[in-house]
C-alpha cells in the first residue's frame, strides 16, 4: 500500500465510533483486515474500493455475491483470477437467472418447477418485480464477469508471450496402476532427481538465470481414510528405500529407453527423457545411491520414518534413517493421517512435541526439503519458485479451476534477469540441459482431469506439448571462398558479466558524475520525454507534412519540490537500476534533488494545461514525470559511460564458420493435425534440402505462408519468415523475420542483384550480407548507441586492394523516436570508433524508414537532407539503396 502510495492501517473492528455506529474510517485512510475477522458487510456498504484477488472462488455462490454487491454499491470492484474463464463458463445471463427465479416462484406456488403448461393467470403471478429482477442481474455470472473483463492475459497469452515454464503432461489411467504404478512413480521420482542432478552439478552455470532448487511436490485428492493418497506416495517411497534391487532393475530400463510404459499408440512415453544421465547406465548402484544422498538427504540406506510434528499445525515429516527431513507433508487433518500411517508396516512413524515445521522454510535457500505432499490447499494462497515436479492423485474433472490455478503456481519462472521468461534454445548454454530445468513436470495417476487439462491448453490455443509434431535444423553457412570478411567485435573479456566488463572494473560509478577521464568523450547527457498523445502529424485534407513542431516545452514547477516524496522518488529510481542490473551504480539520495534541480537537463513536450494544480492529485502528476525524466536520464547516462569504456576494447576479427550469428537453427512445433502433418512433411524436405547444402534446390522451395529467404549473397540460408502465424497449426523459434521492414529491405536487395542495379552501384565490389544475432550473447551490439544491435551487417569488398566497408543496417519504423535518440547518432559514434582505434575496414551505420517522413511526429522539422546527413533513409524513396551504396563509397 505504501509503495502505492496510500496511507494504511491493520483494520480493528473494536475501534468504532460510538456516536455514529460507524467504523472510524478517515478520507485518506486504508484499513487492512488481517485473518479471521468476521464483520458484517453492512458496517462497510457503500463508496468501497474492493480488491479481490482469486475471485473465481466466491463466483458462484450466491451469499458471496450478496455480499460483493454489498461492498461495491457506489464503489468500484476489481477482482483478479487466472481461472475466471472456468468459474464463468457455465454461468448464467441474467434471462436464464429470471427464468431461475420463475422456476423457483412456480414450484412454491403450484408445486412444480415446469412453465411449459401454466395458463396466463398463473404466468402472471410468475412476474418478477422491480427487486427480483436487479437481484437476476447481480448473480448473473456471465452478465456479472464475462462481460467485465478489463484485461484477459489468459494462459494463452502469457505463455505465446515467452513467459513461464515448458510443460509435459503424463497420465496413467487406473487399470494400469494396478500393474505399472511403482514403475510410473519410479519414473516420476526419476525425472525429478535428474532436475535436482542438473541443477546441483550446474548451480555455478545457471546463476544467470536465476534457477531455483527444484522441488517435487504431491497433491491428493483423500487424505486420512484407509484409501488416502498420501498414504500411496508414502508406500512408493517405502519400496523404493526397501527394495533397492528391484528399483536398480527399473532404472536400468528407464535410462536404456526400454519401453515397458507406452501411450495408447504404443510409443515409449519416457523415450529420451533421461540422456543427461546416460552415464549411469549400467552404473544403476551408483546412480541409487545418488538419489539417496541428493533426494532423501540420506548417505547410507534406511528405512522411512514418518514423523508427526506436533508443535506445528498439521505438518508430518519424511527421512531416511536418522539423516535429515527431506519431505513434509501438509494438510488438514495431520493428526487423524498419523493415526491411519501407523497401521502401516513399510515405514515407521513417531511424533515430536518440539520440532519447528518445515512447509515455511521451504523457499529459503538453505531448505533441504525435496518434497511437499498434501492437498488441494497448495491451490491458492502458496507461491514458490522451486516447483519443478508435479504428481497429481485422483483428481477428478470437478477440480478442474483448482487444478490449473495449481499448474499455475508450478510454471513461474524468474528467468534470465529476472524477465519471468524461458530460455530460447539458441540462447541456452550448452551441456546443462536448461530446459529441463525449465519445464514442470506433470504426473497424474488416476487423474480423469488430465484429459480435460489437455482440452482447456487446446481451448487456450496451445497444443499440449505430447501431442506437437516438431522439425528442427541448423541454418547452412553461405562464406565466400577466397576472401575472408572481417568485422567487429568486443575483445574477449570486455562483456558486461566478464572479468574485464564495465560492471567489474568500474565498480562504483556515481549517477550524475562523469569521471574525469570521461570528460569530453561523453556526450552531454539530455533526458527527453514527450507527454503528447501519439496521433498522426497529418492536415486533414492535403496530408502535407507538418513544417513546425507545434509542442510546447515546460519545465516541471520546483515550488511543488517541497510536496513531493524523495524518498519514494529515490526507491522507485534505485529499483530501476536494480532491474537494469546496473550494480554498478551509485546513487546518492542527498544529491538527488539537488540534480533534479537544476536547469537544462530534460526537454519535456506537454501541454501548458496539463501542468496546472488543482489538486493533491496534480501534485503526484508531476512527481511522476519527475521519475519518469530520472529513468531516461539514468539510462542514457549509464549508456553514456559504458560506450566510452567499451569503445576501447574493440578489436577486428574474420568472420568464419564459427561466428555466432551462423550458428542459428529453427525449431518447429507442429500440431499433429491433417494440416499439420502436411506442414510437417514440407519442413522435413526443407530440412534435407539445407542438410545437403543444396542451395539451388533450396531458392525453388515453397509452403503457403512460410518462406525460405535464400539470398545468394547472404552468409547463411535460409532466413526464415512466416505470415498469419496465429492461423497457422505450427510456431516457428527463433521467429526471425517478423518486421515488414527487414523483408523489404532483403526483398529490395535482392531484387537489385537479380536485375544487375546493384552491379551498377557498386562496380566490380563484391556485396556480403549477414543477419545479425538479435540475441545479446551472439549478436554485434554498440553500448554507445543504448544497446543497439542493428538488424543486418552488409560488407563492401575490394577484391583487388583488400578494402572492406562494413555497415551496421537497421530497417524499422521511426515514427515516434525524437531528435535526441542514441539511434539518431549511430552514424557519427562508428566513424568515431572508427579513427580512435585505427580500424582497418571502413566503418557507417544506416537507418532505413519503413515510416514515411511525412508521417513522423517528433522530427518533422528536419530537411531531407538533415536526415540524409544522418543517415536515415526513407525506404518509400526508389532510390533508397542506391543513396546508400554512394554514401558507403562517397
Amino acid at each position: 500500500m505504501e509503495l502505492s502510495g496510500f496511507q494504511a492501517i491493520i483494520f480493528d473492528k473494536n475501534n468504532t465510533n460510538s456516536k455514529q455506529g460507524k467504523f472510524n474510517f478517515t478520507k485518506n485512510d486504508i484499513q487492512i483486515i488481517d485473518g479471521d475477522k468476521t464483520v458484517a458487510t453492512a458496517a462497510f456498504a457503500g463508496h468501497n474500493l474492493v480488491l479481490v484477488d482469486e475471485g473465481h472462488r466466491g463466483a458462484s455462490g450466491d451469499a458471496w455475491m450478496a455480499r460483493r454487491e454489498q461492498l461495491v454499491d457506489k464503489g468500484f470492484a476489481f477482482e483478479y483470477s487466472a481461472t475466471f474463464g472456468q468459474a464463468v463458463a457455465s454461468g448464467k445471463t441474467a434471462y436464464e437467472q429470471e427464468v431461475e427465479l420463475q422456476k423457483k416462484k412456480a414450484k412454491l406456488l403450484f408445486g412444480s418447477a415446469s412453465l411449459k403448461n401454466l395458463d396466463e393467470g398463473q404466468q402472471a403471478q410468475l412476474v418478477l418485480s422491480d427487486l427480483e429482477k436487479q437481484q437476476a442481474r447481480q448473480t448473473a455470472m456471465f452478465e456479472v464477469y464475462a462481460k467485465a473483463v478489463l484485461f484477459d492475459y489468459s494462459y494463452k497469452f502469457f505463455y505465446a508471450d515467452g513467459y513461464g515454464k515448458e510443460s509435459q503432461i503424463l497420465n496413467l489411467k487406473d487399470d494400469d496402476y494396478r500393474e505399472h504404478g511403482d514403475l510410473y512413480l519410479t519414473a516420476c521420482l526419476l525425472n525429478f532427481y535428474q532436475q535436482l542432478y542438473l541443477f546441483e552439478t550446474h548451480s555455478h552455470a545457471l546463476q544467470a538465470w536465476n534457477i531455483e532448487k527444484p522441488l517435487w511436490v504431491f497433491v491428493g485428492n483423500k487424505v486420512a481414510d484407509d484409501d488416502s493418497d498420501v498414504l500411496k506416495v508414502l508406500n512408493f517411497l517405502a519400496k523404493f528405500l526397501n527394495e533397492p534391487n528391484t528399483i536398480q532393475n527399473w532404472l536400468h530400463d528407464l535410462l536404456k529407453d526400454t519401453a515397458r510404459l507406452t501411450d495408447n499408440k504404443g510409443n515409449n512415453i519416457f523415450f529420451g527423457q533421461f540422456s543427461p544421465l546416460m552415464d549411469f547406465l549400467g552404473k544403476e548402484a551408483d546412480l541409487y545411491a545418488d538419489v539417496l544422498q541428493r533426494l532423501f538427504n540420506a548417505r547410507v540406506p534406511g528405512r522411512l520414518q514418518l514423523t508427526h510434528l506436533k508443535k506445528s499445525d498439521g505438518e508430518l515429516a519424511l527421512a531416511v534413517g536418522g539423516a535429515e527431513a527431506f519431505g513434509v507433508i501438509n494438510i488438514g487433518d495431520a493428526k487423524g493421517f498419523y493415526k491411519t500411517a501407523s497401521k502401516q508396516s513399510a515405514f515407521d512413524c513417531s511424533e515430536n512435541d518440539f520440532a519447528d515445521g518445515l512447509f515455511h522454510k521451504i523457499n529459503h535457500k538453505e531448505s533441504k526439503t525435496n518434497l511437499l505432499i498434501g492437498s488441494r490447499k497448495f491451490s491458492e494462497g502458496w507461491s514458490s519458485w522451486r516447483v519443478a515436479t508435479m504428481g497429481l492423485l485422483n483428481m477428478g474433472k470437478k477440480e478442474g479451476s483448482q487444478i490449473i490455478q495449481l499448474f499455475g503456481r508450478g510454471v513461474r519462472l524468474k528467468g534470465e534477469n529476472f524477465s519471468l521468461k524461458r530460455s530460447l534454445k539458441d540462447n541456452r548454454p550448452k551441456g546443462i540441459h536448461l530446459e529441463k530445468l525449465e519445464t514442470l513436470n506433470i504426473f497424474g495417476i488416476a487423474a480423469g482431469y488430465m484429459e480435460q487439462f489437455k482440452a482447456y491448453l487446446r481451448e487456450e490455443g496451445i497444443t499440449p506439448p505430447d501431442e506437437l509434431l516438431t522439425v528442427d535444423f541448423k541454418v547452412q553457412p553461405n562464406l565466400p571462398t577466397h576472401t575472408k570478411l572481417r568485422t567487429l567485435r568486443l575483445k574477449d573479456g570486455y562483456k558486461d558479466n566478464q572479468k574485464l566488463g564495465f560492471k567489474r572494473i568500474e565498480k562504483t560509478i556515481y549517477l550524475y558524475e562523469i569521471p574525469e577521464k570521461w570528460q569530453g568523450k561523453v556526450k552531454v547527457i539530455h533526458a527527453e520525454l514527450d507527454y503528447y498523445p501519439k496521433i498522426e502529424a497529418y492536415q486533414t485534407k492535403q496530408k502535407n507534412r507538418l513544417d513546425n513542431d507545434k509542442r510546447e516545452t515546460h519545465y516541471l514547477d520546483k515550488q511543488l519540490f517541497d510536496f513531493f516524496d524523495w524518498d519514494k522518488i529515490y526507491l522507485d529510481l534505485w529499483h530501476y537500476k536494480l532491474s537494469k542490473t546496473w550494480f554498478n551504480l551509485r546513487i546518492d539520495k542527498a544529491k538527488l534533488r539537488q540534480f533534479a534541480e537544476q536547469d537544462g537537463w530534460y526537454t519535456l513536450y506537454i501541454p501548458k494545461e496539463a501542468l496546472a494544480v488543482e489538486s493533491f492529485a496534480d501534485i503526484n502528476k508531476q512527481q511522476s514525470i519527475l521519475m519518469d525524466l530520472l529513468h531516461n536520464y539514468t539510462d542514457r547516462f549509464y549508456q553514456g559511460l559504458k560506450a566510452a569504456y567499451e569503445g576501447q576494447f574493440y578489436e577486428t576479427v574474420e568472420v568464419d564458420e564459427n561466428h555466432p550469428s551462423l550458428q542459428n537453427s529453427y525449431l518447429f512445433t507442429i500440431e499433429a493435425s491433417d494440416e499439420g502433418k502436411d506442414y510437417e512433411s514440407k519442413l522435413t524436405a526443407l530440412k534435407t534440402i539445407i542438410e545437403q547444402g543444396m542451395l539451388k534446390e533450396a531458392l525453388a522451395w515453397q509452403a503457403p505462408n512460410i518462406t525460405a529467404i535464400c539470398f545468394e549473397r547472404h552468409l547463411y540460408y535460409p532466413i526464415m519468415s512466416i505470415d498469419n502465424l496465429k492461423e497457422l497449426p505450427l510456431k516457428m523459434q527463433p521467429l526471425d523475420m517478423k518486421d515488414g521492414s527487414e523483408i523489404k529491405f532483403i526483398n529490395d536487395l535482392q531484387a537489385a542483384y537479380k536485375t544487375g542495379k546493384l552491379r551498377e552501384w557498386i562496380g566490380d565490389k563484391e556485396l556480403y550480407l549477414l543477419r545479425n544475432a538479435a540475441n545479446k550473447s551472439k549478436g554485434l551490439g554498440f553500448a554507445l548507441a543504448g544497446n543497439f544491435y542493428p538488424d543486418f551487417l552488409l560488407w563492401l569488398v575490394d577484391n583487388n586492394s583488400g578494402q572492406q566497408w562494413l555497415s551496421f543496417i537497421d530497417p524499422k519504423g521511426i515514427r515516434n523516436m525524437d531528435l535526441h535518440h542514441p539511434k539518431f547518432d549511430l552514424q557519427t559514434e562508428v566513424k568515431k570508433l572508427e579513427q580512435e582505434l585505427n580500424l582497418d575496414i571502413t566503418l557507417n551505420a544506416f537507418i532505413l524508414s519503413i515510416t514515411k517522413q511525412r508521417e513522423l511526429i517528433n522530427a518533422s522539422a528536419m530537411t531531407q537532407q538533415q536526415f540524409e546527413d544522418k543517415h536515415i533513409l526513407f525506404m518509400e524513396e526508389r532510390d533508397y539503396l542506391q543513396k546508400m551504396f554512394n554514401k558507403i563509397l562517397l
